[in-house]
């Protein structure tokens, strides 16, 4: 069982957004997923329960820091392939139970809008993910069409590893969220491509390294 962390300091960088697709993707890939929602907001929670009784099930878990360790027992979670696990943008304050958890993480994905105050902020949480010994890739996200981003993506290559594979900023990534459902649910759309791209790069290296039988390394 493997544990994917979307993690990042700064709020707002649409890490429930990412989660909730994802798990979609993974889902639809025959993956047996699961999500888990660490964040008092319970934004990924409330989607959860908004989704449809006929789109394909995802369980989830809300827990509160203080039981953070039930996410740890790969007994209680041995019916997962793998769990996403969204988190809150204050994990500062939550140091002993961030550590347990990144430790126990396969990979680190880390929501970025393409700004340089966003790209900035990741910059020294990316150095503090490496410097633990985790693999962590940066996701642009909210990315506007014909805007160019080039230079805020040089800025984060100086400092970590990027998806090849952005996130568009697309109204009906909110309209499907509203009804519990992530992109790959609406049938045909064009962003379901880039959705299943950013899937397919994150099941590549975490299922790859299980091949090779040992843990994601930065």
């Amino acid at each position: 069982m493997y544990r994917i962390l979307v993690a990042s300091p700064k709020g707002g960088p649409g890490k429930s957004h990412l989660t909730r697709n994802l798990a979609v993707a993974a889902t639809r890939d025959k993956i047996k997923v699961a999500t888990a929602d660490l964040d008092p907001q319970a934004t990924l929670t409330i989607w959860s329960r908004r989704r449809p009784d006929d789109m394909p099930s995802i369980p989830h878990y809300k827990v509160a820091w203080a039981d953070a360790d039930a996410l740890l027992d790969d007994d209680e979670l041995s019916a997962h392939d793998a769990i996403l696990i969204d988190t809150p943008p204050s994990i500062e304050t939550q140091p002993t139970a961030f550590s347990k958890l990144l430790g126990a993480s396969d990979l680190v994905l880390v929501p970025c809008r393409p700004t340089f105050d966003d790209a900035e902020s990741a910059a020294p949480f990316l150095k503090h993910l490496r410097d633990q010994g985790k693999r962590a890739v940066v996701i642009l996200n909210f990315v506007k069409p014909r805007v160019n981003v080039n230079a805020v993506k040089a800025y984060l290559l100086e400092h970590g590893e990027i998806c090849p594979v952005d996130i568009a900023d697309r109204t009906d990534y909110a309209r499907a969220g509203a009804k519990g459902m992530g992109l790959l649910d609406v049938p045909g759309h064009i962003g379901g491509d880039e959705v299943r791209g950013v899937w397919l790069f994150v099941k590549n290296i975490v299922w790859k390294e299980k091949r090779r039988g040992r843990k994601v390394a930065a």
